[in-house]
């Protein structure tokens, strides 16, 4: 399954150190991952929305937002790169 996972992190715990922290957590709990957007990331996992994001709490702070919703396969991009729509492309729904 592919999730979307998005995330705003809020001041003032949303410095390059507290991003760095969520990313770096996003790619060692789902080494099978694109980064799509500034705060948005697709990561392909057996987990169900619930479980990736008690996976990633632990990383956020109390006032931040996450939100993670499973991705159906109806998707497209416009300007999103090669890459992206490639890691999109190979992918199973």
């Amino acid at each position: 399954m592919v999730h979307v996972v998005a995330y705003d992190l809020t001041s003032p715990n949303d410095t390059g150190a507290d991003y760095e922290r969520v990313i770096g957590a996003i790619k060692k709990q789902y080494p099978t991952w694109v980064h799509l957007e500034q705060s948005v990331w697709l990561v392909e996992t057996t987990q169900d929305a619930g479980e990736v994001r008690e996976t990633l709490k632990p990383f956020l702070n109390a006032k931040d937002v996450l939100f993670v919703s499973r991705l159906s396969g109806n998707w497209a991009t416009w300007n999103a790169g090669v890459e992206r729509n490639n890691w999109l492309r190979a992918r199973t729904f």
